[in-house]
């Protein structure tokens, strides 16, 4: 009341509580809770709730924190453990490598040496006709004596077989004219392979290895000479077709170059997967339709140039004429090299890349529209091949000479050799390709297979089988990559006779690399790797 007496407002101020006794309820409705005093007990409770919070808040964070740093230690431990186990795995696989290595080692110097062949039984045979010829011509006995020494002359014929490296294939690749991989072949499989019966019996007789190998080592060097020949007609028909092209008014001016990058797109588009290749196979064979059928005019050539061995007319063939288009040899020759330069650029880093490019050109070249007189015209692409990878062919040579490295296909930039990883990474491409292209299955297809597995066989021996003296790092790159990812195919085509020349491939020819052949020991942990993951046991 603002005119009440003194003693009265005396009276209710002394009725307030001090600031710890007072109430919500009494703050409240107290005349005075908009005082100065009543502000300040109010802020320093609200500082002291804000202290109480940020303390526990401090002590969340740094539990937070000692717990994250806790996580970080065991994952660290744990990274290091794992690492730790990873070089212990690592160490007992070199170590398991390195002892089956000196076993290996053992067990061949443990060898026994096989005995020479005896020629002493058979000349005592014909003595009984000699000592009567004596006795009727005392010159016919002098006469009869030199002719018994050209018996003796089959013995420099382990000469030849060492370099008729070409397994006789199509029928038996067992019976291998060379006879380490012969031996190799025909012991283990005459057990369970009936196909393989006749050649385990052949060993005690050497002179049926000896004689085959001189008519085999005939056709050999005009099979790759034959090759070499092609490559040299395809480059000088591409010379002459695209001068042609360049004349005013000729059908091929400006068609020739279209034409021809779109093969080459293509066959940089194929890859895996069931389909994805329709599209580019569609235009690689409209290209070729178009050139072979006419659509494009150009000159006719002889085809007979261009394939290994020249045909007769064959009954039912569609181009049976002796002559074919040259645009159509031509695209043939561009589609050939497309195929080459994928593999070398794509298969080195990325072998599997090889397969779906393999099935393709299995595809092309078994159409029976682009065949001459019954066959298929995939002697173009095999003449690319032999100029680009020469091993696959029984080429060899050092990868430190000069003349060595033109032997084996190492190949030259502006002068200078390529490093030898590029040279390495290309035929690594190779081998993949040469491996998709020749493992082709045409058991339950209704086309021919145009390059059967015989000239794969064919190829392996011809690398395995090469002298000590001319083994090179080449031919064990070019041979991993063969084998890798292809042995299921091998081995379902050979069956027996495909596991031991494997055996010979990545455990005996190994043993024979010459110093610094890296490649030798990645053939090596090859079957290692085999082993451990198909249960291929080649050892």
């Amino acid at each position: 009341m603002a005119h009440s007496s003194p003693s009265r407002r005396s009276q209710h101020d002394s009725n307030i509580k001090s600031s710890p006794e007072r109430g919500f309820t009494a703050d409240f409705l107290s005349e005075n809770r908009n005082s100065e005093l009543s502000h300040r007990d109010a802020l320093a409770a609200a500082q002291l709730e804000h202290e109480r919070v940020r303390l526990a808040a401090l002590r969340v964070y740094e539990v937070h924190q000692l717990q994250e740093e806790k996580q970080r230690l065991e994952a660290e431990q744990r990274r290091i453990a794992q690492l730790q186990k990873e070089e212990e795995n690592r160490l007992k696989a070199e170590a398991a490598v390195r002892a089956e290595q000196e076993r290996l080692r053992e067990l061949k110097a443990k060898q026994i040496p096989q005995l020479p062949p005896e020629p002493v039984p058979e000349p005592p045979k014909p003595e009984p006709k000699k000592s009567q010829e004596s006795q009727v011509n005392g010159t016919t006995a002098a006469k009869a004596e030199p002719a018994a020494v050209p018996p003796a002359a089959p013995k420099p014929a382990p000469l030849t077989t060492a370099t008729t490296s070409a397994l006789p294939a199509a029928k038996a690749p067992t019976a291998a004219p060379s006879p380490a991989l012969a031996q190799v072949v025909a012991t283990p499989s005459t057990q369970s392979n009936g196909f393989l019966t006749k050649p385990a019996a052949a060993p005690p007789a050497p002179k049926p290895a000896v004689q085959p190998a001189a008519p085999a080592s005939v056709p050999a060097q005009p099979t790759v000479d034959r090759y070499t020949q092609i490559h040299q007609a395809l480059k000088k028909l591409r010379k002459d077709v695209e001068a042609l092209s360049k004349q005013p008014g000729n059908p091929l001016k400006g068609k020739l170059g279209e034409m021809r990058r779109q093969i080459r797109k293509s066959i940089g588009q194929l890859t895996a997967g069931k389909g994805a290749n329709a599209q580019p196979l569609a235009t690689i064979n409209a290209a070729l339709r178009e050139s072979l059928g006419g659509q494009v005019p150009s000159p006719l050539i002889d085809a007979s140039i261009y394939v290994q061995q020249n045909r007769e007319p064959a009954e039912g063939a569609i181009n049976n004429g002796p002559q074919l288009p040259a645009l159509f040899i031509y695209l043939l020759n561009i589609l050939s090299k497309a195929i080459i330069q994928q593999f070398s650029n794509e298969g080195g880093a990325n072998p599997k890349s090889a397969e779906p490019v393999g099935i393709v050109t299995a595809q092309i070249f078994s159409n029976k529209d682009y065949h001459w007189r019954g066959g298929s015209m995939i002697d173009i692409l095999i003449a690319k091949f032999r100029v680009a990878c020469p091993v696959l062919f029984g080429s060899r040579g050092s990868d430190k000479t000069e003349g060595g490295r033109r032997a084996i296909g190492w190949k030259k930039e502006n002068g200078n050799w390529v490093p030898e990883q590029a040279h390495n990474d290309r035929m690594t491409g190779l081998g993949a390709g040469f491996a998709a292209i020749a493992l082709r299955d045409f058991s339950k297809a209704s086309k021919t297979n145009p390059y059967p597995p015989t000239n794969y066989w064919k190829a392996m021996a011809q690398i395995v089988n090469s002298p000590p003296q001319l083994v090179s790092n080449t031919q064990y790159v070019v041979l991993k990559s063969m084998i890798d990812g292809h042995e299921q195919r091998f081995i379902n085509f050979y069956g027996n006779a495909a596991v031991a020349a494997l055996r010979m491939a990545l455990v005996e020819f190994p043993k024979r690399a010459p110093p610094g052949a890296t490649a030798a020991q990645a053939l090596q942990v090859l079957g290692d790797v085999l082993r451990r993951d198909s249960g291929l046991d080649v050892a």
